[in-house]
């Protein structure tokens, strides 16, 4: 009777023990469990903050494009004191917006799923003077500069919020694209022969007064051969007007901030494009010494891995023609806009060739010989509406969460 007395101490004992141990098991699951679901739902609200705060970015990139449908006008570039504010007035005025400071405007957003506000203002350096973005010193590239050669950077800080109460913030730089560096209706690198009496580089500004050189090359007089009369004329008068010892422009750097956003993208080596290839037909001028004209704004691309491309028979754009490699035209041939190219750029055999804008070739080894039925025009707005409404850069990105 004793033992079994004992043994059924020893069972209630055990028996306790486990209930003790799981009850122990249970609140520790308890516990944890709370505490994933309270990450988890921190994890969640301070996501949806952050992408809230990404959606007031690309509200404001969106509504100060050149071309946009609800724009915000920048209407004091000069002035350090301008700043544009997207949200709720109360929301705005807890950013730092005054109805009473004619520098400052308001927006609304254009959604109400997301929960932000949006402040732009000028960006300038460490001593108070505004920064621009552009192409300061000739060379093709642009960069951030304190002269008044570029377009503006903004300062654009995002407050994005969440129930929760979680909060983020970004901050970016952001820039409009200027308009690329046109030196004159052909800027070259190598020795290059001009020939032909039928060849024309016309640097008279076709479209406005931003007269240009007939011709610019980075290298000594006597580098350019002309051949059988060819027609260069441009600002200064004198003919033909060439003008040598220019800036080295960085052209394979101009190809590589542009090529990422082609619309026509070609990997070939040694090909040939011939006839219409969707690129764009320019309406042309009165003759081909007139400009041509067109509304599309087409990037095309073409990487040749290090060989030649033939353009023949009939090829024609609109836009920005990008090729590394050389690149040879031939037969009847019509583009608006500008032609970029890190070799050599040859025009050669019949057909009328008509470039309204501009062409820079950064040939290193090859001449560079332009012959035929060929005309280079000078179009200050050819050059300009390439860039003009692009989606605006961004140069920096920071989360300013505290």
């Amino acid at each position: 009777m004793r033992l079994i007395k004992k043994e059924k101490g020893i069972v209630l004992v055990v028996v306790m023990a486990l209930i003790a141990t799981l009850v122990a098991l249970g609140t520790t699951a308890f516990i944890i469990s709370t505490t994933d679901i309270r990450i988890s739902a921190n994890y969640k609200s301070n996501n949806q903050a952050f992408y809230a705060a990404e959606a007031g970015i690309e509200e404001a990139r969106a509504r100060m494009k050149g071309d946009a449908t609800n724009p915000i006008v920048d209407t004091h570039p000069t002035q350090s004191g301008w700043a544009a504010f997207i949200g709720t007035t109360a929301d705005a005025t807890n950013k730092g917006y005054n109805s009473g400071n004619t520098m400052h405007t308001r927006v609304s957003s254009l959604q109400s799923a997301l929960n932000y506000t949006v402040k732009i203002v000028h960006q300038t350096d460490a001593s108070g003077n505004l920064l621009y973005w552009g192409d300061a010193n000739g060379d093709g590239v642009n960069e951030r500069t304190t002269t008044n050669t570029g377009l503006n950077v903004y300062l654009v800080t995002s407050y994005g919020a969440a129930p929760g109460g979680a909060n983020k913030t970004i901050a970016i730089e952001m820039a409009r694209t200027p308009p690329i560096t046109v030196p004159s209706p052909l800027y070259v690198e190598a020795t290059t022969t001009i020939q032909g009496s039928s060849a024309f580089l016309i640097g008279i500004d076709q479209c406005g007064s931003s007269h240009k050189p007939g011709l610019v090359t980075t290298l000594e007089s006597g580098s350019v051969t002309l051949n059988g009369n060819p027609s260069i004329t441009g600002v200064g008068g004198a003919a033909p007007n060439i003008t040598y010892n220019a800036t080295n422009m960085d052209v394979q750097a101009m190809i590589d901030s542009i090529k990422g956003s082609a619309n026509f993208s070609h990997n070939v080596t040694s090909d040939t494009f011939t006839g219409d290839q969707g690129w764009g037909v320019p309406t042309p001028g009165e003759t081909l010494q007139y400009p041509s004209s067109c509304s599309l704004r087409n990037v095309v691309y073409i990487n040749t891995n290090g060989t030649e491309v033939k353009l023949h028979g009939g090829v024609s754009g609109c836009g920005i023609l990008l090729v590394e490699g050389d690149l040879r035209i031939n037969g009847g041939f019509n583009w608006y806009g500008i032609i970029l190219v890190s070799g050599a750029i040859t025009f050669t055999g019949g057909g009328d060739k008509n470039i309204t804008g501009g062409a820079l070739a950064e040939a290193s080894a090859d001449a560079d010989l332009v012959g035929g039925n060929a005309n280079i025009v000078y179009c200050s707005t050819a050059v300009s509406s390439q860039t003009q409404n692009r989606p605006l850069q961004i140069l920096s990105w920071a989360d300013k969460t505290m």
